[in-house]
């Protein structure tokens, strides 16, 4: 049974935060395949803590302004059984610090031309929140505040977004904040006028950009290996950035200009918005030559985290049978209902005609032998579905050589693509193909409890 909250069923917890908890969940108005959505939670004990709360809503407030493609959306927020909570959009894949630490573990760096991607559509989202208006058409000054890698997430399917607005800075957040520590934000990535708490606005949010850059090109960190905060603050304050050149010399000159132009500690040097910096990244972008087998901001996900891809594709899909589940129950005690009510109705119409001690008219005949009938279809119905849910389903995990295979379902496409998990019923005979350009394959399958999982060498047509 999944656990009700408000108007959504919770599904899995997937995250725990210093006052927050994140659910996967689904409104309980909504079809299946419209879940999962993400619900996020204040923890019980921050509840009664009014500027933490503040702060939170304000984050929601902030959120529901802005609609773009390159920020997480948020659909709901409000408040039940004392906790505070926000429904927002659930992007399925890793946040881009994972990505990042990952890669240094394997001591490697991101292909460019991913980097550059990553970065427009950051840019992009960044500059929509900076020009965002209130529904009356009032420029609210949303500066995030706090861009780090972290609050980068990319999908598995490619998107870009950027989340958490909760240290946000905008017009009407501005008391709710004076309660608070004074410097937010993650040190390693915090701008000079953060440092020295001063006036911030969106040149901020620039030049913690810049530093996200600055380490993608170098697979170094910038300030955040530094020692302790007061460390850090004092570097980002008073001392020079080694330019990218010395660590990068085979740079692109245009790439590290306007690396180093986002770095200015002094905000009139920097870029003035994020377009300008995007506009100048989108035109070195257009200039160079990838190589066009470089691989895909997908298939790097997908490769670098295979048990998260696949161990969530089960949760989801579980989630969705159980749920399918639910309502198929739902349905049968309607049908029962209807049942003994159609039962009551004949049974009553039969003592009326016997009242009258005329025995039964041949109209009167008619409606009880429909109504019988259809009281036995009902039941007929119902015995398969009480049969149904003994039914069981395998997750079967599916897996090709090379993945991104296109995977056919007894002639059916799934639209879904290697690696993927279906569920797939117990002792049921399948017919699975493969196809990627001209590679193929095929086999039958039989999933069962100690049989879950295909993998196959595809080969040219």
């Amino acid at each position: 049974m999944l656990e009700i909250f408000d108007n959504y069923q919770l599904v899995s917890k997937i995250a725990t935060g210093g006052m927050a908890e994140i659910f996967l969940a689904k409104h309980i108005n909504s079809p299946v395949n419209s879940m999962p959505i993400a619900i996020k939670k204040v923890l019980k004990q921050y509840s009664s803590n009014n500027a933490l709360i503040k702060m939170f809503l304000a984050e929601a407030r902030i959120i529901c302004n802005i609609n773009h493609e390159n920020i997480v959306r948020i659909y709901d927020f409000g408040k039940y059984e004392e906790q505070y909570f926000i429904a927002m959009e659930y992007v399925f894949g890793q946040n881009l610090g994972s990505i990042l630490n990952k890669l240094a573990q394997k001591g490697s760096k991101m292909p460019l031309n991913l980097v550059i991607e990553i970065l427009l559509g950051v840019l992009s989202g960044l500059d929509h929140a900076h020009n965002t208006k209130d529904k009356n058409g009032i420029f609210l000054n949303v500066v995030h505040l706090d861009m780090n890698p972290n609050n980068i997430l990319i999908s598995y399917d490619g998107k870009i977004k950027v989340v958490d607005f909760g240290i946000a800075n905008a017009n009407y957040t501005k008391k709710a904040k004076g309660s608070l520590v004074s410097i937010q934000g993650t040190y390693g990535y915090l701008s000079p006028e953060q440092c020295r708490e001063g006036q911030v606005d969106r040149r901020s949010d620039i030049f913690s950009v810049g530093i996200i850059l600055y380490e993608m090109l170098t697979g170094q960190p910038l300030y955040k290996h530094l020692e302790n905060d007061a460390t850090i603050l004092n570097a980002i304050l008073n001392e020079d950035i080694p330019h990218i050149k010395e660590v990068v010399p085979e740079i692109d000159p245009r790439l590290a200009d306007i690396v180093m132009k986002a770095l200015e500690k002094n905000q009139k040097n920097r870029y003035a918005t994020a377009l300008d910096m995007r506009e100048d990244l989108l035109a070195v972008y257009n200039s160079l030559e990838f190589d066009p087998n470089t691989e895909s901001l997908q298939s790097l996900l997908k490769k670098m985290f295979p048990s998260h891809f696949i161990k969530m594709t089960k949760v989801i899909e579980r989630a969705q049978t159980e749920y399918l589940m639910e309502e198929l129950f739902k349905d049968i005690g309607e049908l029962e209902e209807l049942d003994m009510k159609e039962k009551v109705r004949v049974q009553k119409q039969e003592e009326d005609e016997l009242k009258k001690k005329e025995g039964i008219l041949p109209s009167t005949g008619k409606i009880f032998a429909a109504g019988l009938a259809f009281a036995l279809i009902l039941a007929a119905v119902i015995g398969y579905l009480f049969i149904t849910p003994d039914i069981e389903f395998e997750a079967v995990s599916i897996f090709s050589q090379p993945p991104e295979a296109e995977i056919y379902l007894n002639g059916e496409d799934t639209g879904k693509q290697t690696p993927a998990t279906l569920m797939l019923e117990q002792g049921k005979n399948y017919i699975i193909e493969f196809r990627k350009d001209d590679l193929i394959g095929g086999m039958e399958f039989t999933p069962t409890e100690k049989n879950r999982e295909v993998n196959i060498v595809l080969r040219k047509r």
